[in-house]
């Protein structure tokens, strides 16, 4: 893939970023890239992120590449030999999807797993680094209307910017400024994330607890993920649950175990683990992401989605690379790019959302439908199932 094309020189467009997120950060850097100059604003003191690590699959990795970031991160990464989805009662392994084999020899970027604040740091590292990105950190902006958004972002930067990119989450204030903008909403699922070391995984059998692999366990109406947190043995895991109550953070973990039909072992080691907290699962209605002159939304303000397929942050990568370059590619023409960005990047978000709802029946299927997953899901080849995956995991920006 060709490098972001550097306009040096044209007119060097000011650019407004809403968030320090992996979206805000990520689109900074390619916005750099292209000779723009660019304001990050973020109204927390400093960049602070939960310890929860996240799977980030070629097609993100690959732009982490494009953007000079790769040699930082691969020390601190780690790349799962595969992904297993397994039964949560038998513990028996159904399929297989070899994620590092396919990544070498298939996708040409590495699937890899990191801390969040891992990869957050080495993206804002690289922006205050970098002499055409200025971040603004403990600094709040007006949302009272768009006028006085645009005025505050004037007095702030020094000149109105030629456009204003919301990066500002799935709770975005930037969100709000736009007519018929999606919702976020509640997806009637709870997500308990832990942190297994070795002595927590010792519950479980050795195939499962010595892996460097991913694990899904699929029960009904639940799932358990357990994947490599670091070298050192420790496993992120995340139990997602389905329920109608947002507000379980009050509720006990063995009292939520005790509702489903799991395995003793995985019971044993999710109350020995080390609990890092309970938090409602919401995503983000379909709405519009612009104002049709020259603001627009990217990763979860535009469309946040479960995590049935680990594609949050994917998407936010993708979208940051994306954007920079057709605001690029536009000669100034801001309005026109950043409504057929809209146009781009909408089928290729509504094309993961559809997977990650089968994912979600899927992984949560009860009764006689679970079986007929299990006995068509081991019946496929590692190798189909993985190339099934062409789409998300291969993907290039000029697709």
């Amino acid at each position: 893939m060709p490098s972001p094309p550097n306009h040096s020189n044209r007119k060097q467009l000011p650019i407004a970023i809403i968030g320090a997120g992996i979206a805000g950060l990520t689109a900074a850097r390619a916005f750099a890239k292209t000779g723009a100059h660019v304001h990050i604003f973020e109204e927390a003191e400093e960049l602070l992120e939960i310890g929860a690590s996240i799977q980030l699959s070629p097609n993100a990795t690959n732009i982490l590449r494009e953007l000079d970031l790769t040699t930082s991160l691969a020390d601190v990464w780690t790349e799962p030999h595969s992904v297993r989805l397994t039964d949560a009662r038998s513990l028996k392994v159904i399929a297989e999807v070899p994620v590092s084999e396919l990544s070498k020899n298939v996708w040409n970027a590495p699937y890899a797993i990191l801390p969040r604040a891992t990869l957050q740091t080495v993206l804002s590292d690289a922006i205050v680094n970098d002499p055409n990105c200025h971040l603004h950190l403990n600094c709040s902006v007006c949302f009272d209307s768009e006028r006085a958004f645009m005025d505050d972002l004037h007095d702030k930067i020094g000149q109105k910017p030629d456009l204003i990119v919301g990066a500002d989450g799935i709770w975005s204030s930037t969100r709000k400024l736009l007519w018929m903008a999606g919702k976020t909403q509640y997806s009637q699922y709870i997500a308990w994330r832990f942190n297994a070391d070795i002595t927590a995984r010792a519950h479980l059998p050795s195939d499962i607890s010595n892996s460097r692999s991913v694990h899904v366990l699929m029960g009904s109406a639940n799932h358990t993920a357990i994947y490599p947190a670091d070298d050192n043995g420790s496993s992120n895991v995340i139990f997602v649950s389905k329920s109608k109550d947002e507000t379980k953070d009050h509720i006990d973990i063995a009292s939520e175990l005790s509702r489903h039909a799991l395995n003793d072992d995985v019971v044993k080691m999710l109350t020995a683990a080390d609990q890092l907290g309970c938090w409602p699962i919401y995503e983000v209605s379909d709405g519009a992401w612009t104002n049709n002159e020259n603001i627009v939304l990217i990763g979860d303000a535009a469309h946040a989605m479960m995590p049935f397929m680990a594609q949050g942050a994917g998407m936010a990568i993708e979208d940051g690379y994306v954007l920079a370059n057709m605001v690029a590619k536009s000669n100034g023409n801001v309005k026109s790019a950043i409504l057929d960005f809209e146009i781009k990047r909408r089928l290729r978000i509504l094309k993961v959302k559809s997977r990650t709802a089968f994912n979600r029946f899927a992984y949560h299927a009860i009764g006689p439908i679970r079986w007929g997953r299990d006995f068509v899901l081991s019946r496929k080849s590692p190798a189909s199932l993985g190339r099934g995956l062409d789409w998300l995991y291969g993907w290039k920006p000029d697709d």
